[in-house]
């Protein structure tokens, strides 16, 4: 599987996270989810079965695939596509885990190396239902890797079948870490993911992971 990208735009007087990744070979496709307040607006797959039926497969055809939707995606928004969005976000949600090493985004060195804030996990989220889930985050500047103090914290339940349900938040102390826990519940309906997400003047970052039945 290759590495995604994670990228912040602001049109209008909303900031839209894009979020690109490769599903791996046994899965071959190429997914963008649109997030705005840390909820998935819309979200659009691609398939590359072509790719594979013409052997061999390099990771650079596929990262081209990725780096074209991830582009078009956000010229969409920059168009205007989602301008009339209503207030209330579709309840979509992807439960495949994101890849914790994070590209420093291409279009973003290509503008002059943008810093942006960049989620760390200092350890691997396991959420299941009916434990109690600890959260461990630290937030800090991707390229600089200094750390962002005082930034927005929100940790949600998500659901295929409910609406989003807030578990925490907070804010990041002084050397960009926060830490939380929380009583999950016993069960819920539904595919069900817990989404952490970080907000800043700095901008924007999420991290995800499936909710398991123990």
């Amino acid at each position: 599987m290759i590495t995604g990208y994670n990228t912040d735009v602001r049109h209008g007087n909303r900031i839209f996270h894009v979020q690109t990744e490769d599903k791996g070979l046994s899965n071959p496709k190429i997914e963008t989810l649109i997030y705005v307040g840390g909820e998935i607006l819309d979200s659009y797959r691609s398939a590359y079965d072509d790719l594979l039926a013409a052997p061999p497969l390099g990771e650079t055809a596929i990262q081209s695939r990725m780096d074209e939707q991830h582009r078009a995606i956000i010229r969409d928004i920059k168009n205007g596509k989602y301008d009339q969005t209503p207030p209330d976000l579709i309840e979509l949600q992807a439960f495949n885990d994101r890849p914790l090493d994070q590209a420093i985004l291409e279009f973003l060195q290509q503008e002059g190396d943008v810093e942006t804030l960049e989620l760390v996990l200092d350890r691997p989220l396991k959420p299941a239902f009916g434990s109690l889930f600890r959260v461990q985050i630290r937030a800090r500047l991707c390229q600089s890797q200094s750390p962002v103090s005082g930034a927005e914290v929100a940790v949600k339940l998500v659901s295929s079948l409910k609406k989003a349900t807030g578990l925490l938040s907070g804010r990041t102390g002084a050397d960009g870490s926060y830490v939380g826990e929380v009583q999950l519940p016993p069960s819920q309906p539904g595919q069900c993911a817990v989404v952490v997400t970080c907000t800043s003047d700095q901008g924007f970052d999420e991290v995800k992971a499936t909710v398991v039945v123990v």
